[in-house]
């Protein structure tokens, strides 16, 4: 019985000492935990975020983005004898001042993503508006105006946006009453293509007396609709018509809003005048550079284009040449292609060819670039640099009269675009040769 006794009063005094232990224990995490840590060089790193690309954007321009455009220079000056005036004292740099200079740098960033650029100028709105009610001096107020002319709207007719009657079939809503973005936005789902033809959508904000694309959080008096009327896929035939008009009507339905919808029969025939015009002027100029010797690896070639600044498109079958345009934005001048070679899925070891073919889109290269005598100077440095010779598509070499003929040629066909309104290199011209 006394052992029983003693046996139990073990355990009761053991398991006294274990709860003990166990709560002196969980006190002790709770002190670590709520102890301050020393601050390591990771504490004052920016969060990360994941770069964007635009929709308007293509993968193969995005990747060039961070040159810096061609036009751009620093101005040379001239020493001189006269005494140096004075410098102006510097202006303080103000919160506001940084909140503008912020909005510009993300609105002017071909690849900024839109959101961020739409938010960061609505934060600079204010402080925009607050440093108005500053008088700035007869000097300044020049300098404004130079820097900033005003947008002419003639007539009172609404700044255009991408829609043009140029190559696209307009249909207008009329809407009964203003409708945000953030309505409109989900019934546009069937509004994306007709067939192989782009279908934009855009509304009419009357405080900026403007088209743009319909964006959440904005209101809108009146929306346009429209569908591309060709492109290199064809001209918008009766099928496609049929489909983009049963789309309109259901999102006109959906609006409450009245549509002015097109005659179909004169529509494919406005379609197929603009694709016979298209397909006149739709040129592609090739350059070929054949080797003296023995033929190139494909591993040579890429080595050699990387080197030259040109940019793998996202299928591998070619490298292009992207070059600034007036806007800044960079976009592609001519391609290089080597055969029929892959350079993202083929062995380039293995792979071998004598001539690489240099190829102007003429309609989308810009032509103040004059991008024909771009290609004709790089295929020149580039066979002299790879020992080879520079010839036409039927292996003749390109001599001093054949570069005037082409030039010729391409004068009349740059004259035949300008009188249809879309000079080669212009975004109507770009749409209209494009699929």
């Amino acid at each position: 019985m006394n052992l029983n006794m003693d046996l139990q009063t073990a355990l009761i005094v053991a398991g006294l000492v274990f709860l003990a232990l166990l709560f002196a224990y969980n006190q002790w995490q709770i002190r670590k935990a709520r102890r301050p840590r020393e601050l390591s060089p990771e504490d004052d790193l920016p969060p990360m975020r994941e770069p964007v690309v635009g929709q308007t954007t293509a993968p193969e321009v995005a990747a060039k983005l961070h040159e810096t455009p061609a036009q751009e220079h620093i101005e040379r000056r001239e020493p001189t004898l006269a005494a140096k005036p004075a410098a102006p004292a510097p202006s303080p740099v103000t919160s506001n001042d940084v909140a503008v200079a912020a909005a510009a740098a993300a609105a002017s960033s071909a690849d900024a993503d839109e959101t961020i650029a739409e938010e960061v100028a609505l934060a600079a709105a204010p402080a925009a508006s607050t440093s108005a009610h500053a008088q700035p001096g007869p000097a300044a107020q020049a300098e404004a105006v130079e820097e900033e002319p005003a947008v002419a709207v003639l007539d009172g007719q609404p700044t255009p946006a991408v829609i043009d009657p140029l190559i696209d079939c307009i249909v207008p809503l009329h809407l009964e009453r203003k409708a945000s973005g953030d309505r409109i936005l989900p019934l546009t789902g069937r509004l994306r293509r007709a067939g192989t033809k782009q279908v934009h959508i855009e509304g009419l904000r009357a405080e900026a007396n403007a088209w743009e694309a319909v964006t959440a959080g904005h209101q809108y008096e009146d929306i346009q609709v429209a569908v591309q009327l060709a492109n290199r896929g064809g001209p918008l035939n009766a099928l496609e018509f049929s489909e983009f008009v049963n789309a309109v009507e259901s999102l006109a339905e959906s609006l409450d809003a009245s549509a002015d919808l097109p005659d179909m029969t004169e529509t494919v025939a406005n379609a197929r005048e603009l694709d016979a015009f298209a397909a006149g002027c739709d040129v592609q100029l090739g350059v070929n550079v054949i080797s003296d010797g023995a033929p190139w690896s494909a591993a040579y070639v890429q080595n050699v284009a990387t080197q030259d600044g040109l940019v793998l498109s996202r299928d591998g079958t070619r490298f292009i040449r992207y070059q600034a345009g007036p806007d800044g934005v960079q976009r592609p001048l001519f391609t290089l292609q080597f055969g029929d070679t892959n350079f993202l899925r083929d062995d380039l070891t293995i792979k071998a060819g004598r001539r690489i073919t240099l190829l102007l889109d003429v309609p989308q290269a810009d032509q103040s670039a004059k991008p024909f005598k771009t290609v004709c100077e790089y295929g020149h440095t580039l066979a002299q640099r790879m020992g080879a010779q520079l010839v036409d598509d039927n292996m003749r070499p390109l001599s001093e009269p054949s570069f005037v003929a082409i030039f010729n040629q391409l004068e009349a066909l740059y004259v035949k675009l300008e009188a249809r309104g879309m000079p080669a290199g212009s975004p109507v011209a770009v749409r209209l040769f494009s699929i």
